[in-house]
């Protein structure tokens, strides 16, 4: 893949990411969506405001250890 269109991509996954955090940040503060429930656990709390982080830093953490060299 050009390191262009590479980039691109990896611009839109962090649009992505932002996009779904403000949305999970709005749904936890102005909705009677608990952060914790007893069936779920802090399910609701992971998926709305962990994950994308986690995500981007996954990918992060992938494209400096490909970046590395091993010798």
């Amino acid at each position: 893949m050009p390191a262009r269109r590479s980039h691109a991509f990896a611009l839109q996954l962090v649009a992505g990411a932002i996009l779904w955090w403000l949305l999970g940040a709005f749904l936890l503060a102005l909705t009677p969506l608990p952060a914790h429930t007893d069936t779920l656990g802090w399910t609701p709390l992971y998926w709305l405001l962990l994950a994308p982080p986690c995500m981007l830093a996954g990918l992060r953490l992938r494209r400096l250890a490909f970046a590395t060299p091993l010798g």
